[in-house]
């Protein structure tokens, strides 16, 4: 695990030993950033089951503004606070050491919003389904919010109320799906 490019283009990322983590490959990344392109830039993100933080680190290497991680597994979060440490992000990266959705509560209580989330749940729980039907009833998204739902290939991803699915895109055995909130609903 790496980061792909950006001011620490190249930069190994810790990933704790043992854990039943299936991070995010450079491939998938790549492919996800390329087609976010200059979006990333200044912008707020939150990386939601941010696992060792590839993702939300990627942002911020890339020049985002601000990154709000949200883990709940301990091994994880060690390794979480170990990348963003050796990064030296500590000052741009809040982690948020709690379950997705009691995270998400804490952000909208905190009236924040952000231009770019991303989600990578544990595959085969439907997580992702769940978590950005959640997130469609949330404040912390905007009119111009983007979603990234990364999930199981065979996970189909049902219509969501208030949400429109932008774009899809699949890589082996991964898929990703890029959803806006849907303005005629707002």
């Amino acid at each position: 695990m790496r980061v792909i490019s950006g001011k620490l283009k190249g930069k190994r990322l810790f990933s704790a030993k043992g854990l039943n983590l299936r991070p995010t490959s450079d491939r998938v990344k790549e492919a996800i950033f390329d087609i976010l392109q200059d979006r990333i830039q200044g912008q707020q993100v939150l990386d939601l089951f941010a696992g060792t933080g590839a993702l939300g680190i990627e942002a911020l290497s890339r020049g985002a503004r601000r990154v709000v991680f949200i883990e709940k597994s301990r091994p994880s979060l060690a390794a979480l606070h170990r990348n963003i440490a050796d990064c030296k992000f500590k000052e741009q990266g809040e982690i948020l050491s709690r379950e997705v959705t009691v995270g998400i509560k804490i952000l909208e209580n905190r009236a924040e919003s952000f231009a770019i989330i991303f989600l990578d749940p544990p595959y085969g729980k439907r997580l992702a389904q769940t978590t950005l039907e959640v997130l469609a009833r949330s404040s912390i998204i905007s009119p111009e919010t983007l979603m990234v739902a990364e999930h199981s290939a065979t996970e189909e991803i049902n219509s969501i109320p208030g949400l429109q699915r932008m774009d899809r895109r699949k890589y082996g055995s991964t898929q990703v799906s890029f959803f806006r909130p849907d303005i005629e609903q707002l």
